[in-house]
């Protein structure tokens, strides 16, 4: 009954009826209320200052460039350079003081600013830095800028993206014709960076977290800070049209990321459109009405949170922090901590059942430990005896067949270098050996099928030095070098040659055998796949299927064995395993082998 009358009003239900009294119901109203009073002001207020704003950019940019538009045509029609141009052989000195003219021309302008001077028919060019290979002009004559201004009598703008070996980013070119008696006998170029007009579109004060675009008349972006993340070099056709559509208010708004985009054009010849664009939410945060009136409806809640909750929330959240604590530490790997409960509440309800839960997963991993310890062990014993009675039986048939067509000695030979690896195999009851180890065992293999096969084949062993210390599971590559002469170089016609290769990627070691022999068609490949993923091994792939398995069985199924071939072409197969120079557990594997 003491239980019944402490669960009538419960835990939740009175956290709920004291934050929504204390807190939420009243930052709710006020702040719905300040929202609908203040957003639609501060929207408007910001409208019209970004509208200015632009408006302002559009004419500072006008102004910049009408500033070089009135240097250069200065200089273009000026009469001492023009008598010094048209000279067939421009002297040093005349070349010296058409440079300082230059130089005169761009003093006060940005040092970034280039100027170049070209004659028409190539035999004179001068520049206040690198002339651009676009401006060759026995080779572009006809194109690009030089068009323009052939087909010009004034002032030229020209959209000129490039970038200079210095890396310096130029957006746009000014540029006139010097001309004698009607006819051009040279060309005057600015190159403009895009500080430039940062420089021209940051003068605009305003306070305004603002960025701009320039594009041209063609829709080519010269400058741009708004767009510049999703590397445009014209505006988009849906954003051009949704301009069009805006084309009386000069206004729109983007949903991602949330934004006003406002626009103006620039007067004249060559009309260029600046657009700014403000973040609509960073706006409305920062808006000073708007800060005001959270403010008060902050302190509001505050107060009343101060002088209702501490009370209430000590005595609510205690158990829920002890619950806490504990699950920390059972997340942090201490899996014996445990609620201490001193309420028969909601609170002492959850306690008492973690407490039980944490003891049955205890229990219950102590049990799946131990079982997959032992169904590992297993599995790998009956892989590793799976493995060497099919060596066997092959090395003694090479014996077999050497005994009938070759003397003693091959004899000898061959006998010695199986019996190291059957004593390897039988004494090494360790699960892994070092790679300089398992080269070696494999060398020992490989000199009993090149008597076998009469020099059939060459070999090329190719392992990088710095993964001789690291360790492997035992007899892991001399499988695939079975495979790659039993199936592979065995029935090729003419000499094959083997290639094991093994190196370090990352975290990764690579070993990949190659051979050059008749391949494996396409059926029996998908064959072969699919027999190393079953549970049971068939002869033909037991020792592709044995590798790929135990290397997944020791470091996990991002790791294993591919193979890739084609018929009458070759066999690649790769073995990934991680780079290790610690040996692998030393569970006894062995107990069948001398049997």
């Amino acid at each position: 009954m003491r239980s019944e009358k402490k669960l009538k009003i419960s835990f939740f239900a009175r956290l709920f009826i004291c934050f929504a009294v204390i807190s939420i119901v009243p930052v709710a109203v006020l702040g719905t209320l300040t929202y609908i009073i203040s957003s639609n002001v501060s929207l408007r207020n910001v409208e019209n200052q970004s509208s200015k704003t632009v408006n302002n950019a559009a004419m500072s940019l006008q102004q910049t460039i009408g500033e070089y538009r009135s240097a250069l045509s200065y200089f273009c029609t000026d009469s001492d350079t023009v008598q010094k141009i048209s000279n067939s052989d421009v002297t040093p000195e005349q070349s010296t003081s058409i440079y300082q003219k230059m130089y005169i021309l761009l003093a006060g302008k940005s040092s970034n600013v280039t100027m170049h001077l070209i004659k028409a028919d190539g035999t004179f060019q001068i520049s206040t830095s690198v002339i651009p290979e676009a401006y060759n002009i026995r080779n572009h004559r006809e194109w690009g800028i030089f068009r323009e201004l052939n087909e010009s009598y004034g002032t030229v703008m020209y959209s000129n993206h490039y970038v200079s070996p210095s890396g310096k980013n130029y957006c746009m070119s000014v540029a006139n014709t010097i001309r004698k008696n009607g006819k051009i006998i040279a060309y005057a170029i600015l190159d403009i960076p895009s500080d430039v007009f940062q420089t021209a579109l940051d003068t605009v004060n305003v306070s305004l977290p603002i960025r701009y675009a320039v594009v041209d008349q063609n829709n080519y972006f010269l400058y741009d800070e708004i767009f510049s993340g999703q590397n445009q070099i014209f505006m988009d056709m849906n954003f051009r049209n949704q301009m069009l559509q805006a084309q009386d208010s000069k206004k729109l708004y983007l949903e991602k990321p949330k934004r006003i985009i406002t626009w103006d054009v620039t007067p004249g010849d060559y009309p260029l459109r600046v657009m700014s664009s403000v973040p609509i939410e960073l706006v409305v945060i920062n808006s000073n009405y708007i800060m005001d009136t959270a403010i008060a409806v902050a302190l509001g809640a505050i107060f009343l949170c101060v002088l209702i909750s501490p009370m209430l929330v000590r005595s609510l959240t205690k158990p829920l922090n002890a619950i806490m604590r504990t699950m920390d530490k059972v997340q942090n790997g201490d899996t014996n901590a445990r609620v201490v409960v001193h309420n028969d509440d909601e609170f002492g309800y959850i306690g008492r059942n973690l407490n039980s839960m944490l003891d049955r997963l205890n229990e219950l991993f102590a049990t799946n430990l131990e079982k997959q310890n032992r169904l590992r062990l297993a599995e790998l014993k009956s892989l590793y005896s799976q493995i060497n009675p099919h060596f066997l039986y092959n090395t003694l048939d090479s014996i077999k067949w050497l005994a009938k067509l070759n003397g003693v000695d091959d004899i000898v030979l061959i006998v010695s270098q199986l019996g190291k690896l059957l004593k390897n195999s039988i004494r090494n009851q360790k699960e892994s050996v070092q790679i300089s180890e398992e080269i070696g065992l494999v060398g020992s293999y490989l000199s009993i099928q090149k008597i076998r096969y009469d020099d059939k084949f060459d070999v090329s062993i190719q392992v990088n030095e710095e993964i001789m210390d690291c360790y492997v599971p035992k007899f892991i590559i001399q499988p695939i070098v079975e495979n790659a002469i039993i199936h592979g170089i065995e029935d090729k016609i003419g000499k094959a040659h083997l290639i094991i290769r093994g190196w370090r990627q990352d975290d990764k070691i690579i070993f990949q055998v190659e051979d050059d022999g008749v391949g494996i068609s396409e059926e029996k490949l998908n064959s072969i796949k699919k027999s190393a993923h079953a549970k049971a091994l068939d002869s033909d792939s037991i020792g592709i299927a044995n590798v790929d398995k135990r290397v997944k069985l020791y470091y996990g199924q991002d790791y294993g064995l591919k193979i890739q071939s084609k018929e009458n072409v070759g066999t690649i197969t790769r073995i990934t395993m991680p780079f290790s120079t610690i040996p692998l557990g030393n569970e006894n594997m062995g107990g069948s082998d001398h049997d």
